[in-house]
C-alpha cells in the first residue's frame, strides 16, 4: 500500500473535465478554508457534514484529530461506518449500563463454554473482543468444553467448532427462548439479579409470554436443542456469550444485542473468571463510565438519534438533497468510501454530484472520492507513529503496542492531523483542548498532538502505575501484555445513577412490542454479507497480494441452485424494490437453504485504483435502499443482513457481473 503506484501522494484537485490533477498544498488548503468559511458563514455549520470510514479506527491521530477538527468547525453531522457496524451494540450498552462505550467482554482465556452469535473471530480476529491469538484461545475453550457458533452460514469459525444453523434475523427469538428455559427451570442467578440489576421482574414477565414452540418455528431450531443449549449455558460455571456484526444489522439489532448481554447476566456468567466482564482499565479515567454518547444529535430527515456521535448513514442522501434549513452543502470524508460501504445507491451518487464542496482525506481516489473537489493524502502505517487506541475499550487482558515511523512520508503525503490544523489556522480557528496540558501548549503557540495526550492518559492511569508509557513501549516493539488485575465483578463502569444493570427501561421496552408485532417476512431468499480474512472491507482492495485471491461470488445452497436451474459459474440477478445487481454463482453448502451470501464492498468501477477495479463483483448495497424505512429507529442502524431478494438466472451470460 505504501508504495502502490495508485496511492495518492500529492494533493489532487478535480478539474473541469472530471479528472484529477496535482495541486500545491497551500493552494488547496487556502481554497478549502475559504470555501468552508463561506458555506458556514452563509448557512451555518449544519450545512457541513462528515463521513468517517473504518480505516481511521487504526490511525489514532487521524481519527482523534478529525473529531477535534469537526468540533472546532461546529459540525455535529457525523455520518460513517457506525450505522453499518456497531451502533446497535452501543445502544444496547446505553440501555443496559447507561453508557454506550461500556462493553461486557468475554474472558476467552478462562472460559470453558463459549456461545457465539453472528461473529466470525477466525476472520475478524476478534471484533470488540481484542485479544492476541484468538484462534488458539478458542481452540483451548473447545478442548476444555465447547465453542458453539450460532449463524445462518457455516462461517470459518462455525466450521472449526460446533455450528448451530439459524434462520437469519431470528437470533432474538433464540435468546428469548433460552432465557425462558432458564427461568422455567429456575436456573437464573437470583442473588446477582437482586443485588445488581433492576427491571428483572419486568423482563421475567415478558419471558412468561414466550413460547418455545413458536421460537423453534421462527428460528428453525428444535425445542429440545434450544432447551439443551440453555441448560448447558446456565449450568457451566465458566460460560460466556458473545456476538458481533451478524446480529448488529438486522431489523431488531439493538434488542438482540441487549438480550445477549442479558443472557450473561441472568445465567450468572457475568463478573467472574471465564464469563463476561467489563474491559480492564488501562488509561486514566477508564475505570468509570463515560457520560453521554446517545441521542446528542438528530438527523434532519427522519429524526434518528446519534450513537457515539454517528448519525444514520441511510439518511445522508436526503440530508444533501432535500431543501430546507440545515441542508448539507459540504462534505468532509476521512478514510471512507460511502458509495460502496453505505446505503443510498443512485440517490447517494446524485447527492455527491451536487455538493458545493467535497474534500476526501484518503490514501486513494476511491469511488466516493471520485466526486470530491480535493483528495488530500495522509500517511500509511510505515510513515506515522501510532498506538492503537480503539481496542482498549474491549480488552479483558490488555496489551499495548507503539510504533515510531519506519520511513519518511512518500511524496508530499502528510499527517491528517497537521492538515486539519492548517485548515483551521487559515479559518482563524484552533483545535479544541480537553486537558490543561493541551490548553497550555496552545497558549504558548504550540499544539499538543493526540499521541502525546494519549501518552499522558497512559502514564496517569493503571498502565502508568505498572510503569508503562510510550517511551517504555519503544523497548517492546512487538507490544507488551499489561500485568493489570482483571476487574471481575466491578460495576464501576455503569453510568446509571443507581449503579445497576437495567434489564428493562422505557428505551428498550418498545423494542419488545415491535418484535412481537412484526409480520413474518416470508420464506423467500434472504441475503447476508460475508468477507474473507484477506479482504478488510474495501480499503485494501488495491493491494495485489490480497485482492488477487478474491473472487466475489454469490454462495447458493445446492438445493436452491437446483430449484432455480443454476450451475456453478452461472450469472444470476439479485433484485428487490430498490434495485438489481448481477452476480456469479458459487454452489456452496455452507449456507442454509433459502440463504444467499455475498462479500460486501465490491463493484469498484469509478475509483482511480486499477487492482480494485479489476477485482469484479457487484455493489450489493444497491439492494439496501435508503431513507426511513430501511433503518432501525432506536439506533439508526441500516438493515443490511437478512434482506429479502429475488434470485433470477440470466441465460447465456455466464461470468458477467454488472450493476443493473
Amino acid at each position: 500500500m505504501t508504495h502502490d503506484p495508485d496511492r495518492v501522494t500529492q494533493p489532487l484537485m478535480r478539474l473541469p473535465s472530471g479528472e484529477f490533477g496535482p495541486v500545491g498544498w497551500d493552494e488547496a488548503l487556502d481554497d478549502i478554508a475559504a470555501r468552508l468559511s463561506a458555506i458556514i458563514d452563509r448557512y451555518g455549520p449544519d450545512a457541513v457534514a462528515s463521513y468517517q470510514g473504518n480505516p481511521p479506527a487504526y490511525a489514532t491521530e487521524g481519527m482523534t484529530g478529525f473529531r477535534m477538527f469537526l468540533s472546532a468547525l461546529g459540525v455535529d453531522k457525523i455520518y460513517g461506518a457506525g450505522s453499518q457496524d456497531t451502533n446497535a451494540r452501543f445502544v444496547a450498552n446505553h440501555a443496559l449500563y447507561g453508557s454506550p462505550l461500556t462493553l461486557d467482554v468475554p474472558d476467552v482465556n478462562n472460559a470453558d463454554f463459549m456461545l457465539i452469535f453472528g461473529a466470525n473471530p477466525l476472520v475478524s480476529n476478534g471484533s470488540l473482543m481484542f485479544t492476541p491469538r484468538v484462534r488458539h484461545q478458542l481452540d483451548a475453550i473447545a478442548e476444555r468444553g465447547a465453542v458453539v457458533v450460532v449463524d445462518p452460514r457455516r462461517s470459518e469459525t462455525a466450521a472449526r467448532y460446533d455450528h448451530l444453523s439459524i434462520r437469519p434475523n431470528t437470533d432474538c427469538w433464540l435468546l428469548l427462548a433460552m432465557l425462558k428455559v432458564i427461568v422455567t427451570e429456575e436456573l437464573e442467578a437470583t442473588e446477582f439479579l437482586a443485588a445488581h440489576t433492576t427491571g428483572w421482574p419486568e423482563l421475567k414477565r415478558f419471558l412468561n409470554t414466550v413460547s418455545l414452540e413458536d421460537a423453534a418455528e421462527r428460528t428453525g431450531i428444535a425445542t429440545e436443542e434450544i432447551a439443551g443449549l440453555a441448560r448447558r449455558f446456565a449450568t457451566t460455571p465458566r460460560a460466556v456469550c458473545y456476538g458481533r456484526v451478524g446480529i448488529c444489522r438486522g431489523p431488531h439489532a439493538t434488542l438482540t444485542n441487549f438480550l445477549l448481554s442479558a443472557l450473561n447476566m441472568v445465567a450468572g456468567t457475568f463478573g467472574h473468571a471465564g464469563g463476561s466482564t467489563f474491559a480492564t482499565p488501562v488509561l486514566a479515567g477508564s475505570d468509570r463510565a463515560t457520560t453521554g454518547g446517545y441521542d446528542e444529535a438528530r438527523t434532519r430527515i427522519g429524526d434518528f438519534p446519534s450513537v457515539t456521535q454517528f448519525l444514520a448513514s441511510a439518511m445522508m442522501p436526503a440530508d444533501m438533497l432535500e431543501p430546507g434549513e440545515g441542508r448539507v452543502r459540504a462534505l468532509l470524508s476521512l478514510g471512507g468510501n460511502a458509495l460502496l460501504a453505505a446505503p443510498g445507491g443512485e440517490k447517494l451518487r446524485e447527492a455527491l454530484e451536487q455538493l458545493e464542496l467535497s474534500v476526501s482525506f484518503d490514501l486513494y481516489v476511491n469511488e466516493a472520492g471520485s466526486y470530491a473537489d480535493y483528495v488530500l493524502p495522509g500517511l500509511t502505517f510505515y510513515e506515522r507513529a501510532d498506538l492503537p487506541m480503539v481496542p482498549l475499550m474491549s480488552m479483558v487482558q490488555p496489551f499495548l503496542q507503539y510504533t515510531d515511523p519506519v520511513i519518511e512520508p512518500v511524496g508530499e503525503a502528510r499527517s491528517e492531523f497537521d492538515t486539519f490544523c492548517e485548515i483551521l489556522d487559515r479559518m482563524g480557528l484552533k483545535m479544541p483542548t480537553g486537558t490543561p496540558a493541551e490548553a497550555q501548549a496552545q497558549a504558548e503557540g504550540g499544539q499538543m498532538r493526540p499521541l502525546a495526550v494519549l501518552d499522558q492518559a497512559i502514564r496517569q492511569g493503571p498502565a502508568g502505575e505498572a510503569g508503562w508509557s510510550i517511551d517504555a513501549l519503544r523497548d517492546h516493539p512487538h507490544g507488551a501484555m499489561l500485568d493489570i488485575p482483571i476487574p471481575y465483578g466491578s460495576l464501576a463502569k455503569i453510568g446509571h445513577e443507581d449503579g445497576r444493570v437495567h434489564l428493562w427501561s422505557d428505551l428498550i421496552a418498545p423494542e419488545f412490542d415491535r418484535l412481537v408485532s412484526a409480520p413474518d417476512d416470508g420464506n423467500g431468499f434472504k441475503l447476508v454479507t460475508r468477507r474473507d480474512i484477506r479482504s478488510h472491507n474495501g480499503w485494501l482492495h488495491n493491494v495485489d497480494r490480497l485482492i488477487r485471491s478474491q473472487h466475489p461470488r454469490l454462495h447458493v445452497h445446492p438445493d436452491d441452485a437446483r430449484d432455480q436451474g443454476l450451475s456453478e459459474g452461472d450469472t444470476a440477478r439479485l433484485s428487490n424494490r430498490f434495485g438489481a445487481v448481477d452476480v456469479i454463482v458459487e454452489i456452496n453448502e455452507d449456507v442454509r437453504p433459502g440463504l444467499l451470501a455475498y462479500p460486501h464492498c465490491f463493484g469498484h468501477k469509478e475509483g482511480r485504483w486499477d487492482n480494485a477495479n479489476a477485482a469484479g463483483g457487484a455493489n450489493i448495497n444497491i439492494l439496501l435502499g435508503h431513507g426511513e424505512d430501511v433503518v432501525e429507529a432506536i439506533s439508526g442502524t441500516t438493515i443490511m443482513d437478512g434482506i429479502a431478494v429475488e434470485l433470477t438466472p440470466l441465460p447465456n451470460s455466464a461470468g458477467v457481473e454488472e450493476i443493473a
